[in-house]
């Protein structure tokens, strides 16, 4: 571990949220940072919980009463992780995916492209597989088939022993690839669906965008062990570094003034899952601080 880089990372954690607490705790106005690659990029949120779509996961999705619901409507959000999703196709979160519902679906989204709106976050790429009709059709007819199986998914969910067991029930959807299913995991945390309540510092899966951050800090192509290894170590020294880490920057305000107490897990430090993205953002900022060019979108 090359402990400059170390430092680096979590000075780029601490300069990022700092961003928001400025902005939506203090309410100041922009500009929120001095920061040449912040000021122009887009950096997301260090906590997962404060992105908009996860936020409409947590308030909207996850108050659904019916868990199966809650499931369907989560794998349907994410398939598309486009911001007013619902609102733009005039619909709200639906108990079924059957043929009408997946209807008044084709309409919503036949709307939306004659209204020129995005029916795709550009974040990452989501495979439609070897069908040759409309990627956003391809994942209707899917989820069709998926909403008729969705109690069998539940159960096979409940019936899981370990977080490692769960996600691979959740790979096992067809068009799903790691980086969807992880997706679907995290959420399931948020709302605290999995019976035996385990949250976002109990698993992630390690994403391409992180792995590459792991080997910046590492500055050596890693295999899985030692990805592993390297991203439970951050986890572990963000306790040591973070609450010291505003001297280095001269700021007056800790990590602990400016995190975020709503957090899932892990208060006030980093989950599991957003050490692992806030590593995606730090290898964008990274490359983009060094004139190496914009970030690559993932496949799911």
């Amino acid at each position: 571990m090359n402990k400059e880089l170390e430092h680096a990372y979590f000075s780029f954690i601490y300069k990022r949220q700092f961003i928001w607490y400025k902005r939506f705790v203090l309410e100041d106005d922009p500009p929120w940072t001095d920061d040449p690659v912040m000021s122009k990029y887009k950096i997301i949120n260090m906590y997962r919980e404060l992105d908009r779509c996860t936020k409409y996961i947590i308030f909207e999705i996850g108050v659904l009463s019916s868990r199966e619901a809650k499931l369907l409507n989560i794998i349907f959000f994410r398939f598309f992780n486009a911001d007013q999703l619902y609102q733009n196709l005039g619909l709200s979160p639906f108990e079924k995916l059957d043929a009408e519902m997946k209807n008044k679906l084709l309409q919503g989204f036949a709307k939306m492209r004659q209204e020129e709106k995005t029916l795709f976050n550009p974040a990452y790429i989501i495979s439609p597989g070897h069908s040759t009709m409309p990627k956003h059709e391809t994942i209707l007819n899917n989820l069709e088939d998926v909403s008729k199986n969705i109690s069998s998914i539940v159960d096979n969910i409940d019936a899981s022993l370990t977080p490692e067991e769960s996600f691979l029930v959740l790979r096992k959807i067809p068009l799903v690839g790691p980086f969807l299913a992880c997706e679907f995991w995290t959420d399931l945390a948020y709302i605290d669906f999995f019976p035996r309540h385990w949250n976002d510092d109990d698993f992630v899966n390690i994403g391409p965008g992180a792995k590459w951050g792991l080997e910046i800090l590492a500055g050596e192509k890693l295999n899985a062990k030692k990805q592993w290894e390297l991203l439970n170590h951050l986890h572990d020294v963000q306790r040591d570094i973070l609450p010291t880490i505003h001297k280095e920057l001269n700021q007056e305000l800790s990590w602990e003034d400016i995190a975020y107490k709503k957090a899932c897990s892990n208060v006030p430090y980093l989950s599991l899952t957003n050490i692992e993205g806030a590593l995606c953002e730090f290898r964008k900022y990274y490359r983009l601080s060094r004139g190496l060019g914009r970030r690559r979108h993932f496949i799911s």
